[in-house]
């Protein structure tokens, strides 16, 4: 069953996860686009203090706050200024990008202080995403996963499998096969699954999608741009589609989607 109230204004989404390098940010790039292509008022924050990201989007008027300080602290002060924007933004779907540089402080402070349930008190919906690839980062992020959902009191939790790099498995068994997985599955609001292609198509979908995060564009940016194939805007048309359709069952978002390939 859709949960509408993460889609509604007031709702606030939380991309969190402490390892590096595995494709954060383009989820919370990809969600904020899903709002605002809904014409849902959106606002976006990005607070990664090493790799800032969505604030390079000026279609999104991202507002970049870092909250940490130089010796890896984090900057209380900062931090509040951040969190009475998003209180202020009770009428918009917030999005805030986090960086794998500051998850250990933020996390710490998210429970010792508790923020999340502050939020929900003011009557906010809270969703909190975390990415899980395979590989060499799988026990990292999926434990991160876990601690997310033992820790913080979100009113739901959203994992996001990446297989961009390669399949998702966790010694050779997919998520929903592992003990991890059975421990919080009842508190799962639901998953997405970033798909993988095979050889030459998985590069090629990859390219496009790097190239327009190069060029800090937005999927309806790129659709327009010359500077791309009507083959990748094609790729890149099948990409979004591809998570919107899973976005639109979790969170139960049925207003427009893209236009077509070479139009505005």
């Amino acid at each position: 069953m859709p949960h509408y109230a993460a889609g509604a204004p007031g709702a606030i989404h939380l991309v969190l996860q402490g390892k590096g390098g595995v494709g954060k940010s383009f989820v919370a790039l990809h969600l904020a686009q899903y709002f605002v292509d809904r014409g849902v008022p959106t606002a976006v924050f990005d607070s990664d203090p090493l790799t800032p990201t969505l604030s390079n989007y000026q279609a999104l008027a991202a507002r970049y706050i870092n909250f940490m300080l130089d010796d890896d602290e984090l900057d209380v002060g900062q931090f509040d200024v951040l969190a009475n924007e998003i209180v202020e933004a009770c009428g918009h779907v917030v999005v805030l990008d986090t960086g794998s540089s500051n998850f250990i402080p933020l996390m710490g402070y998210l429970r010792s202080n508790d923020v999340v349930r502050v939020f929900t008190e003011l009557g906010r919906h809270v969703v909190i995403h975390s990415v899980l690839v395979g590989g060499a980062g799988a026990r990292e992020t999926l434990g991160g996963l876990v601690s997310m959902v033992e820790n913080l009191p979100a009113d739901g939790y959203v994992a996001w499998l990446n297989s961009f790099l390669g399949p998702v498995l966790f010694d050779g068994k997919p998520f929903e096969e592992t003990k991890a997985f059975g421990e919080i599955r009842d508190r799962l609001t639901g998953i997405v699954r970033i798909k993988h292609r095979r050889g030459t198509n998985q590069m090629l979908h990859l390219k496009a999608l790097q190239e327009m995060t190069r060029r800090h564009l937005t999927y309806k940016e790129a659709m327009v741009t010359a500077q791309f194939s009507l083959w990748d805007r094609q790729r890149l048309a099948q990409a979004r589609r591809e998570v919107n359709q899973q976005l639109s069952v979790i969170f139960g978002c049925e207003a427009p989607v893209a236009a077509p390939v070479g139009e505005g």
